[in-house]
């Protein structure tokens, strides 16, 4: 206004966990330096809190690119465990009413909004609290992984047969509309699992729209994440507004009793990964000791399946066995974690070191190369860039290089540190890759799906090279 502009800048401040409180600059006295050639300008700051405008990205972009970024979810390898719940979701409606497709699908994308609705609500509370946020941190928690590694046993109980979501003598007096009912509550609530199984992993555009969402207010988070729920609901939707893609499929036959067992072993892969989770969290004893009672839990369910009349004791004792699984961290000594990926991988101890954000800018002006990979073993993308691109040809060959340092920043277990650098680059989830060099001392931020071009391009554009041979 009046002839006047506002600029916004972005500033990187190396060292700033070592201030008190760690990672605010709050009363800090800076001074800030503009250059222009011969021409320059200093004025010193004071800082106060606040929220900064978007960069140039309205509003209205944001939710699209939300919206954007939770369809591409859908594609994205950290989908993989649900892909099996997915499928059965529009395989079981072959031959069915449209009008009952129509809105059983509606409940299924309303499971999946409300899931993000619940995400949402947490990670507001989390902010206010002055907690670490970021996307995907549930994994990080040992209760929460096992509450899933729980309800993920169930769910392949049911898929092999041993029991219904419903209650037999109850249901079998119900009238017909209850059980209308009964059947959306089970869609809702399978769409909502399955999202809160499905994102440990950040997608392209929805890293952007988190990043956005978290700097901000308690509505505009709620309004991010509604998109984002809208944009991984999209098949659900698609199929709500066109039920003749389901029910143009075969009726329900002894074909689909075949899949729902082969799908439920598919999500007894899931249960086993995430226990493998786990052993990075509560170590071998205590991941053993759920897998323990996983096992009797599938026992018990069998076992009230094969004696009709022991239902209700074989409910009891999953009960059981279910709080026993859940509190069996807090019975668990401390210390008895490490770090799973360090020790097993013998690429790691070739190539990687462990993550030092302090020396990065002292490498850069050695001369060096810094590539930084921020991972964690709950997400199925980074190990999917670790397998398909890291780890193979001349990019491995590049980390080898002794003009290249490689850090691994490990986010398997809450990290402060980690989510600052995070925050730094306005993300906050991974996969996260950036590479910096002397023609990018900033840093260069890789797309969270690697590619052997994505990666080994960032090296010469931080080198300051054009070639794309070694």
């Amino acid at each position: 206004s009046n002839g006047k502009r506002t600029a916004i800048l972005e500033s990187k401040v190396w060292g700033i966990e070592d201030l008190e409180p760690p990672g605010s600059l709050i009363k800090t006295a800076l001074t800030f330096t503009l250059g222009d050639g011969e021409r320059g300008a200093e004025r010193a700051l004071d800082l106060v809190p606040g929220i900064a405008e978007s960069g140039g990205l309205n509003f209205l972009t944001i939710l699209a690119l939300a919206v954007l970024g939770g369809l591409i979810l859908n594609l994205m390898p950290c989908v993989l465990p649900v892909l099996s719940i997915k499928l059965i979701s529009v395989v079981s409606h072959g031959g069915g009413d449209r009008n009952q497709v129509r809105r059983g699908f509606i409940a299924s994308a309303a499971g999946v909004i409300s899931a993000f609705l619940v995400l949402a609500t947490a990670l507001v509370g989390l902010k206010q609290a002055g907690l670490s946020i970021g996307w995907g941190i549930q994994f990080q928690q040992p209760v929460f992984l096992i509450f899933m590694t729980i309800v993920v046993t169930l769910f392949a109980c049911n898929l092999w047969g041993f029991f219904e979501f419903h209650l037999p003598h109850a249901i079998s007096n119900m009238s017909h509309r209850a059980d209308k009912t009964q059947g959306l509550r089970g869609h809702f609530l399978t769409g909502a699992f399955a999202t809160l199984l499905a994102t440990p992993c950040s997608a392209p555009f929805l890293g952007t729209a988190v990043g956005f969402a978290l700097a901000r207010d308690a509505g505009d988070i709620f309004a991010v994440f509604t998109a984002l729920g809208v944009g991984l609901a999209m098949p659900y939707l698609v199929i709500a507004a066109l039920p003749g893609l389901a029910t143009r499929l075969p009726k329900p036959g002894r074909w689909i009793v075949i899949l729902r067992r082969v799908m439920g072993f598919a999500l007894a892969a899931t249960a086993i990964w995430l226990l493998d989770i786990l052993v990075s969290q509560i170590g071998d004893f205590g991941a053993g000791s759920i897998a323990g009672l996983m096992l009797a839990m599938v026992a018990a369910v069998y076992l009230a399946s094969k004696l009709k009349k022991l239902w209700l004791v074989g409910g009891s004792a999953v009960a059981v066995l279910a709080v026993l699984a859940l509190i069996t961290p807090a019975l668990l000594p401390a210390g008895a974690v490490s770090a799973r990926t360090a020790i097993n991988d013998p690429v790691f101890k070739e190539i990687w070191q462990p993550f030092d954000p302090a020396a990065i800018p002292g490498l850069v002006a050695a001369g060096k190369t810094v590539f930084v990979d921020v991972t964690a073993d709950w997400c199925i993308t980074c190990q999917v860039n670790k397998g398909l691109v890291l780890s193979r040809g001349d990019v491995l060959v590049r980390l080898r290089r002794s003009d290249v340092v490689a850090m691994q920043a490990d986010w398997t277990l809450p990290d402060d540190a980690i989510t600052r650098y995070l925050a730094s680059f306005e993300r906050y989830g991974i996969p996260f890759n950036a590479i910096y060099g002397p023609s990018a001392p900033s840093g260069i931020v890789l797309p969270e799906l690697l590619s052997r071009g994505s990666v080994m391009g960032g090296f010469e554009k931080a080198a300051g090279k054009v070639t794309a041979n070694n």
